[in-house]
């Protein structure tokens, strides 16, 4: 093959919260997921760094790739391909960043290729179906360094001046789905994680994609220690939702045991009388009561049954397989109670460390923008 490629992974990630390299991804992090799939037409992978991020990685999870800092921090992608073109010892390479999973990686090599083909040529580049470049997308050669070195100069960081007169390749053509998808902020890597079940579903849980997402409501769980405050949380947060146009169905699920009709009312003498399911209706609400003597019905069932909602949050359910928003308080609940899996966010009132996004407990708003995109994006 004799071809080179590095991945971009230098980024602050200020909207993920949470670097985005080690976001797990597919059994591993982001970025060895990246690596894994370049790997298989790229000889030579590079990783661009930042100091920081370079400190949180663990180089020996991979071996077989070549580790490149930043020598200009905070310029953007600009600074990585600068650092690699100049430290590599490359005279070609292939430019991408971690956060765009879904890439055609064999076009990523003809991509290289063409730019071998053409030796008068600095880059080659991707356009999209609205004409637009895309340089983090590109291949580009040595011969760029003196560019790029004016560019710092003058702070002048975008990849897009380095695609001047006849000095670059420009292909044209269709181009896969999800080819540009790009992971900016927690609702995006939620949905990137939607996409990646469904292209590789046996990596997931059953059930963690939904039977039908075009069509059904996306379900979500809040769990935490009885006593954390989820009711109290979700009276702040569904207002926020349902402001924000969504149509809200909650299930609660209560260990206890419920009675909710009072001795004396028609609907509990009904029920006592033996009917196994109870409807009371008036202009306002319609209330059911479904009887279970024996056992009560998977929440699976449950949210079969719900019609006419954009989104269901169920408080509770904490072993149950559907994503879920673990809540935890400072002094009372520092770490998860119950199974982690599937957890794709936490909202605590303290710095919590971990790769998944973390909202403040206190102020459910940006957790309420993070479920509606991850709703408007389905």
């Amino acid at each position: 093959m004799n071809r080179s490629a590095v991945i971009l992974c230098g980024g602050l990630s200020t909207r993920m919260k949470s670097p985005k390299a080690l976001l797990p991804f597919a059994g591993s992090t982001l970025l060895e997921y990246q690596v894994g799939r370049f790997s298989a037409f790229f000889d030579r992978i590079y990783i661009s760094v930042s100091a920081q991020i370079r400190a949180l990685i663990n180089e020996d999870d991979l071996p077989d790739c070549i580790f490149i800092e930043d020598e200009h921090e905070a310029i953007g992608p600009l600074g990585g391909l600068y650092s690699c073109l100049k430290n590599s010892g490359e005279e070609l390479i292939f430019f991408t960043s971690v956060d765009s999973p879904f890439t055609d990686v064999n076009l990523a090599a003809g991509l290289y290729d063409k730019l071998k083909e053409n030796p008068e040529k600095s880059a080659c580049a991707l356009t999209d179906a609205d004409g637009r470049l895309q340089p983090l997308f590109s291949a580009y050669s040595k011969n760029l360094l003196p560019e790029i070195e004016a560019s710092i100069l003058r702070k002048d960081y975008r990849l897009k001046n380095l695609f001047t007169g006849d000095n670059s390749l420009m292909i044209d053509r269709i181009l896969p789905e999800d080819q540009f998808f790009n992971m900016n902020d927690p609702s995006s890597y939620y949905l990137a994680l939607k996409k990646l079940s469904f292209k590789e579903p046996a990596a997931f849980p059953s059930g963690f994609a939904g039977e039908n997402p075009k069509n059904s409501a996306f379900a979500v769980s809040f769990f935490a220690k009885s006593g954390t405050g989820k009711t109290t949380y979700l009276e702040k947060l569904i207002p926020l939702l349902k402001a924000k146009g969504l149509r809200i169905a909650v299930i609660k699920h209560d260990v206890h045991g419920i009675e909710i009709d009072r001795p004396g009312k028609d609907s509990y003498r009904l029920r006592q009388a033996g009917a196994d399911k109870v409807i009371v209706s008036s202009r306002e609400i319609t209330f059911s009561a479904d009887v279970h003597p024996g056992g009560g019905p998977e929440l699976k069932e449950l949210i079969s049954g719900i019609k006419d909602a954009d989104i269901i949050i169920t408080e509770g359910y904490k072993f149950e397989d559907l994503p879920k928003i673990c809540l935890l308080r400072k002094g009372y609940c520092e770490e998860p109670k119950g199974s982690d899996e599937n957890i794709i966010a936490f909202a605590a009132d303290f710095p919590y460390n971990t790769v998944l996004p973390v909202f403040n407990l206190n102020d459910p708003g940006e957790l309420a923008e993070f479920l509606l995109n991850i709703v408007s994006g389905r």
